[in-house]
């Protein structure tokens, strides 16, 4: 796996240059830890994850979920398990464990669908429920679409609401930070391409 992800990060910093060093941090992270630790949930120096922000087209809204453990609505996605090939196996495992989904396609920036909309480092704080101290995530992050809203299948132990909510809802939340604008470009390139 840690071969996969350097190929990944090498590649994703070919699409964006100007991100070395808001990368810099988990290259660090991976020059400094083995096979094994880069997905291991029990290694808090930080671990990898993957999710998927799901948009519904005809509608033009994005899914999130309640976390009951973080106590805020994010995206589905979780952590690496052995199973898992890549982080996108991984992404699109959680869409579908967290949210029953089964018809998303991924809205792909480059040949190589491994290559994430973003990869975003960030700190999760202490995990009340399942005793877990604060760490980091390194969270590959990808974007899939539906056609249209449906209902979604929550997994009560982590989630307990999920919302639609629209693009100006979404850049207006910080917990999304750059990812926001990548979003938005890529749909404008489609909405271009009809």
């Amino acid at each position: 796996m840690k071969d996969i992800i350097f190929s990944i990060l090498n590649s994703y910093l070919l699409l964006f240059p100007e991100e070395k060093v808001r990368q810099s941090e988990f290259l660090k992270y991976l020059e400094n830890h083995n096979e094994l630790e880069i997905t291991d949930w029990n290694n808090f120096d930080g671990h990898i994850v993957a999710s998927g922000f799901i948009y519904a087209k005809k509608d033009e809204k994005f899914l999130v979920m309640y976390h009951n453990d973080l106590k805020m609505f994010l995206y589905p996605g979780g952590h690496i398990d052995k199973k898992d090939i890549n982080p996108l196996a991984a992404a699109k495992r959680e869409v579908f464990e967290e949210t029953g989904l089964t018809n998303f396609e991924q809205l792909k920036i480059a040949d190589d669908s491994l290559i994430p909309i973003d990869i975003d480092t960030h700190k999760v704080a202490f995990n009340d429920r399942l005793k877990l101290p604060e760490h980091v995530h390194f969270d590959f992050r990808y974007l899939f679409m539906i056609d249209s809203i449906c209902d979604i299948k929550i997994d009560k132990e982590e989630t307990s609401n999920y919302e639609w909510i629209d693009m100006e809802q979404l850049n207006n939340d910080t917990n999304y930070g750059v990812i926001t604008a990548k979003i938005f470009e890529i749909l404008g390139n489609i909405e271009l391409e009809k």
